[in-house]
């Protein structure tokens, strides 16, 4: 992910930006004591949004001749052999921007990819190209990927209640 592939990571800067004007007029307008709350306020939440900026920054797809790999923002490296993919695609849904994605069913892992990587076509190319099964999804109101993989592949959802025992 770029600035220019994502141009609202701009929108971090001039909320940072805000949020030290917002601890100077503190100072100015209500007193020292309230300008170092607001400032405390301000510089920790500015440092969580550059972290999360950075994070995503530094995220990367690497699809290779046998395998493609992801760094994710959450600072996981995940790595699928292309023959170990059950499902790629492309999904439009009727609100959001559309996103690819990889479910690898040995691994029981499904990843989304945000339409804002560079080169996301070129990405979702290689998809169609490489993987061993591609589709493209238009997801109705309120659907969600992980329910139309579930509805196509046929699988049935884990339930974490265990049964309850029948009392005699």
């Amino acid at each position: 992910m770029t600035i220019g592939s994502n141009p609202r990571i701009l929108v971090l800067a001039v909320v940072v930006a805000g949020m030290a004007a917002i601890a100077v007029l503190g100072f100015v307008l209500i007193g020292v004591a309230v300008g170092f709350i607001f400032l405390a306020v301000a510089a920790y939440l500015a440092f969580q949004l550059l972290k999360f900026a950075r994070s995503h920054l530094r995220s990367r797809i690497n699809a290779g001749e046998e395998t493609i790999a992801f760094a994710l923002p959450t600072n996981e490296y995940e790595e699928f052999l292309w023959t170990d993919i059950t499902l790629a695609g492309y999904c439009t849904p009727t609100r959001g921007k559309p996103f690819a994605f990889v479910y690898c069913e040995k691994k029981d892992r499904l990843l989304t990819i945000p339409n804002e990587y560079t080169d996301f076509d070129a990405l979702v190319v290689e998809l169609e190209k490489s993987a061993p099964a591609f589709e493209r999804f238009h997801l109705g109101p309120g659907v969600t990927i992980q329910e139309k993989l579930r509805e196509r592949l046929n699988i049935v959802p884990t339930s974490d209640e265990e049964p309850e025992a029948d009392e005699e």
